[in-house]
């Protein structure tokens, strides 16, 4: 019925264009659906800590996608902003395939984005391996599974809601979000590009407004800032700053999340490489805890996004158009246009010591390393070798890679431990260019990136946004001149100094030809691992094998039973461990009010004021489950409970359903 109302709107506005200005210029579609990771367990991505271990849930984790075409349907985009840490590029492979054998040709590699948030509070385990080290923690086929059908549940979501609509831009900055944590690197490019620029990091938010003949029904907007408010010290799922602000407007919009979702709202990620949301630049701030920094520095993305939202009156007009290219960084070859120094190349992908170090500002790293390291050691190299084997062509890539210090290489094997071929692509929705990287780009990174891309483009391209982390994960992009001081983003820039001109080439030739409405076409292919990588198992049930007499029905007594608003609630309750049944779509707590002779849920495991966690009892190896909930100054007087759903492994190796109301409690 949707779809035969859609195209009788089609064909009458196509009418109304014959005698006129037709109401819409483009047809949109969103989608939305839970990619939530392994809950208990299992080691959370981004800061490499091996004791960095999941224990519960905060922020569900989701896939938002839009779906943007012309009016005649013949060429359209997809961009999906996915609340993980990367895009490992087989997730691109595997959605692609699928999609394949639902729409045949209509979505491919050269007009799907799919780019993460780049949160680093959400479960590992989905890069495809190629060493015994696991460079992500090893490969869990389920959780690979759970992101991919998540990515494309919202596509298919996107689909089949494609309506004529109009998209309509609009720009703003967001104060005090974000510092640059690398300002001595970022101060080493030349002083008269720095002052073209009021601050040490990009403030400006680009949004669009999605609008059909319903009325509203999306937001997606690009701002760089890392989504690391959630620091190293927390054990929960969350989407952290950038969640958190998805969160609140989809729910300011009526999301419940449970029904067709009405409204998307994607806080996409851009080029963050040196900029960090602790504003007191040492892990902490500008909250009292890592929990009020991410919802702090969310709100005032929020803010500003709702008021460009309110205000947007510039529609975009003009084609939907896409080029995409694979490129070799092991040795890819830089025009002296773009390094300025002659003809250079890039290098076999390699990580640094001061990639070890970590980012001080964000939680350091080893304490063996740190930041600035261009010496190699004896002793250093000793360890490492004693760990990752001998290294392979040492002295060729140390030579290209100066002057960082090698810690491992990735690049140099046959085949490599990780993928040298890059996915880059350059979009365009009318008068918005849209340049896609599998990267984590430095501020000044970018300014060049977008600069090269417009310097390609007509006078159409009002607005280029960068929108990294997009199909794939390549390190980061620094400067040449930030990759001389090798601070921890220099040391992770895999391919060496000339890593950025190479991309501003690359993005160049991508441009000119969107621009000439020319085909470029490439050989090469990307060095498909599915299939081939050892796998790990998410868990065995060991924890679970409980007796059927068990009590699990019945709550953990109450702390209390009286409660003031602003207090938080905390029930208990044996449990079942959630990563070896995990589903992405299990739902594990809520909370209900007595309203006159019926319990209605007021909250669930979506909502920020909602926490689970799962914690290994004393004297047993069973899992107790604290569910809590923090009431809010304005939260209606009741009787209250909470609900704990889940599975549990019984003795027998048989599974079991669990569902445990807790005793009642007051509001007063």
């Amino acid at each position: 019925m949707k779809k035969a109302l859609s195209l009788f709107l089609t064909l009458l506005f196509m009418s109304i264009d014959a005698f006129g200005d037709a109401p819409y210029e483009y047809h949109v579609g969103r989608g939305i659906a839970d990619i939530t990771g392994p809950a208990f367990g299992i080691q959370l991505w981004g800061f490499g800590r091996e004791d960095q271990i999941s224990e519960g849930i905060h922020i569900r984790q989701k896939a938002r996608a839009f779906i943007i075409a012309d009016a005649q349907l013949k060429k359209r985009l997809v961009f999906v902003s996915a609340d993980i840490g990367s895009i490992e590029h087989h997730i691109t492979l595997e959605v692609l395939s699928r999609l394949k054998t639902r729409y045949r040709d209509q979505y491919q590699i050269d007009n799907v984005i799919i780019s993460a948030t780049h949160t680093h509070a959400a479960p590992t385990g989905y890069w495809h391996s190629r060493t015994d080290l696991a460079l992500d923690g090893g490969f869990y086929p389920e959780h690979f599974n759970n992101i991919v059908d998540g990515i494309v549940e919202s596509i298919d979501q996107a689909h089949e809601d494609l309506e004529p609509g109009n998209i309509y831009i609009n720009r703003g900055r967001v104060e005090n979000a974000g510092i640059n944590r690398s300002l001595i690197a970022y101060q080493q490019n030349p002083e008269s590009e720095r002052a073209q620029y009021a601050d040490s990091i990009d403030k400006d938010m680009t949004l669009l407004k999605f609008v059909d003949q319903s009325g509203d029904i999306g937001l997606l907007n690009w701002l760089p800032v890392h989504p690391t408010s959630m620091t190293f010290f927390n054990r929960l799922i969350s989407g952290d700053n950038k969640g958190y602000a998805s969160l609140s407007v989809e729910q300011q919009k009526g999301v419940t999340y449970e029904q067709e979702n009405d409204f998307v709202a994607a806080f996409a990620q851009s080029n963050p490489g040196d900029v960090t949301p602790n504003l007191n630049l040492n892990n902490t701030g500008p909250g009292e805890d890592d929990f009020d920094s991410t919802k702090i520095i969310g709100e005032r993305q929020v803010a500003v996004a709702l008021a460009l939202f309110n205000d947007a009156s510039e529609l975009l007009k003009g084609r939907i158009d896409y080029r995409q290219i694979y490129v070799d960084l092991s040795h890819f070859e830089v025009t002296g246009k773009y390094s300025g120094q002659g003809t250079q190349h890039t290098c076999p992908s390699a990580y640094g010591y001061s990639f070890a170090g970590g980012s001080s500002e964000d939680g350091g790293g080893h304490f063996l390393f740190k930041e600035g390291m261009t010496e190699q050691s004896l002793f250093l190299d000793f360890l490492i070798k004693l760990i990752v084997g001998p290294p392979k062509s040492t002295e060729a890539v140390r030579r290209c890679q100066s002057p960082k210090a090698i810690l491992f290489e990735t690049g140099s094997g046959n085949p490599p431990l990780q993928s040298q071929i890059r996915s880059v692509t350059v979009a365009r929705i009318g008068q918005l260019a849209i340049l896609a990287l599998p990267a984590e780009v430095t501020t000044m990174a970018g300014r060049r990136l977008r600069q090269t891309v417009k310097a390609q483009l007509g006078d159409w391209a009002t607005d280029v946004v960068l929108a990294g982390y997009s199909n794939g994960y390549a390190g980061y992009v620094t400067t040449p001149e930030e990759y001389d001081l090798q601070q921890y983003e220099a040391g992770h820039t895999l391919h060496g100094r000339w890593t950025l001109p190479a991309y501003q080439q690359v993005a160049a030739e991508l441009a000119t030809s969107l621009q000439q409405q020319t085909i470029l076409t490439s050989s090469l292919a990307y060095d498909d691992w599915r299939g081939k990588s050892s796998m790990l198992r998410l868990h065995d049930a060991s924890l679970d094998r409980m007796n059927e007499d068990a009590n699990l029905d019945l709550p953990l007594p109450l702390e209390q039973k009286i409660y003031n608003r602003g207090d938080s609630v905390t029930t208990r309750f044996y449990s079942g461990n959630p990563t070896a049944h995990y589903n992405r779509d299990a739902y594990f707590m809520s909370v209900e009010m007595l309203q006159g002779d019926r319990w209605v849920k007021v909250s669930d495991d979506h909502d920020w004021s909602t926490k689970i966690r799962w914690v290994k009892a004393k004297k047993s190896n069973a899992l107790i489950a604290h569910l809590s909930w923090g009431t809010a100054e304005d939260t209606r007087l009741g009787q209250y409970r909470m609900k704990h759903t889940g599975l549990v492994t019984l003795s027998d190796g048989s599974t079991k359903a669990l569902t445990t109301t807790s005793d009642t409690f007051t509001i007063r």
